[in-house]
């Protein structure tokens, strides 16, 4: 509840500001710039939106922009698409709205200005940052594959050498068996020369 309350208090925040630009620069138009001095509080509060209020914050926003609404909004617009955290978040059309924004806004006092290119670097920073992370999650792909198919590889050299040891044991026992056979038998084999010595004796 209390969440959805800040998301209205924004809300009406938003409409608020919205009306004073649009009642500042028709009623008592000057030769100074118009500035978005409460976009930095805006920025504060939609950290705190519920996703409730983020959407319908959204749609208000894309509403004003795509009826040209104030300079200002485009900034608000910008700044909700780029959150982290959201499933609308877009920082390929928050870029081109800040782009726009320092181009075509009748907005050049520094404060707008340096607040546009601020959220510039901070999307380009994110989106670096997700290059590099896309990199290292494919270079670990990588590596996890090439050690697939070395462990592969080590359990068949595993499986060979097991299988080489079981034949040379079999060898090693076939040996032993005709070792003791030959042994059996030249045990149990009688003397020939001794037989006939014995029979030649006289009694």
């Amino acid at each position: 509840m209390i969440r959805q309350g800040m998301g209205a208090i924004a809300v009406l925040m938003l409409a608020a500001c919205s009306h004073v630009h649009t009642v500042s620069s028709t009623s008592a138009p000057t030769g100074n710039s118009e500035s978005c001095d409460e976009v930095m509080e805006f920025y504060s509060v939609v950290s705190r939106l519920s996703a409730e209020a983020e959407k319908e914050l959204l749609q208000t926003l894309r509403t004003s922009s795509a009826q040209g609404g104030n300079s200002c909004d485009q900034l608000r617009l910008a700044i909700l698409l780029g959150k982290p955290g959201t499933n609308f978040r877009d920082n390929v059309a928050a870029g081109m709205l800040l782009k726009d924004f320092l181009e075509n806004s009748p907005l050049t006092d520094a404060a707008s200005q340096s607040l546009a290119h601020l959220l510039i670097d901070i999307a380009a920073a994110e989106e670096q940052q997700q290059v590099d992370l896309h990199r290292l999650k494919k270079a670990i792909s990588q590596e996890q594959a090439i050690s697939q198919v070395l462990a592969r590889k080590l359990k068949r050299q595993h499986t060979a050498t097991k299988a080489l040891q079981s034949q040379m044991d079999q060898l090693k026992s076939i040996e032993r068996d005709i070792n003791e056979k030959e042994q059996s038998a030249a045990t149990s084999t009688p003397d020939k020369g001794t037989d006939e010595s014995d029979q030649n004796t006289p009694d």
